[in-house]
This record gives C-alpha cells, structure tokens and sequence, in this order.
C-alpha cells in the first residue's frame, strides 16, 4: 500500500515499522515474521565482533538516499559501511554491503526494484537470504545469481556461511 506524501514530512516522521519512500509515495516495507526477524539477529550477532578487526560498522533498518534524486529512500534490513564514512542522519554514501532479507510478502518485482535502486546509488554488494526456502542470493554490476553453496563474501567483511545461519533457524526454541 502507498501514501503520498511531501519528502519533508517524510524525513521529519517517525514510523513503526519504518516506511521507505519512492517519487512521493510511502511505501510500505515486509518486515517479516520470525524466520526474518531471527535472521535479521543472527546476521547481525555474526557480523558484529567483526567490525573493529575488519574495519567497518553494521547498521540496522538505516535510512539511506539511494539516489542523487531527493524523492528515494530505502531501508535495507542490514547494512555495511567500510570506514572510515560520514556519519548522518539519512545516509547518502552507498553502504559496502546491503542485505535485504526476504519476507513472505514479498514480491519479486518489488525486490529487483530495490536491487536495481541499490545499484544505481553504488552499492557494490547485495545478499538477498531467504530464511523461508534457506536460499541466496548476491547482486552487483553483473546482475543477480544464486549461491548454491550459500556461502557469500566480500573483501571487507569475509565470508558469511548461510548454511551455519540457516541451521539455527531451525534450532528449538523449547
């Protein structure tokens, strides 16, 4: 569902779950139920102790502009900023790395439209996990492709085994 609306109220309203904004419009974002938000925690658990080794900083639901237009925001679940970067409010320098976690209500022309809107801003890396089908896949300048081996990388954050992240999913929790 969108809502139109002017980019400065945007920017100046706090929203729960936050919405992202495309050419004057709210959209709507698929936060997940609790395969996405546990991933969402299991990503971010993995990532963290690696930020002062590696050099960089793990960012959740963080604004970013993902153009040169002011009318595009998007909020990746998870994001990764080499440093050093300029810390702001709403982003304007692409991120290392976005991850963006399927939810259920997902469509796949909206998920290509955010992978698309990530490229054009600069973002070099995209990991698309789906918790639900325990699938992967990367996007960069050379399109999207799945990793059978579900084993992502890039150089500045390593190797990320999803197989590991996976299994945890189905770990019980009574």
């Amino acid at each position: 569902m969108a809502t139109a609306i002017p980019v400065e109220e945007y920017l100046r309203t706090t929203y729960h779950p936050d919405m992202e904004y495309v050419d004057g419009e709210l959209m709507e974002r698929h936060v997940g139920e609790h395969e996405h938000s546990y991933l969402h925690t299991l990503i971010v658990l993995l990532l963290g102790p690696r930020e002062r080794q590696r050099n960089f900083r793990v960012l959740t639901e963080q604004r970013l502009r993902a153009s040169g237009k002011k009318h595009l925001y998007r909020i990746p679940d998870v994001c990764v900023m080499a440093l050093p970067y300029r810390r702001e409010p709403v982003l304007t320098t692409p991120p290392h790395l976005a991850i963006e976690i399927v939810s259920p209500d997902d469509e796949p022309a909206d998920l290509l439209a955010k992978v698309a809107d990530y490229l054009r801003f600069g973002i070099p890396h995209i990991w698309i996990p789906d918790p639900y089908e325990r699938t992967l896949q990367q996007a960069d300048r050379d399109g999207i492709r799945d990793c059978p081996n579900l084993v992502a990388e890039t150089d500045v954050i390593g190797q990320v085994d999803f197989n590991d992240l996976f299994a945890q999913l189905d770990e019980p929790t009574e």
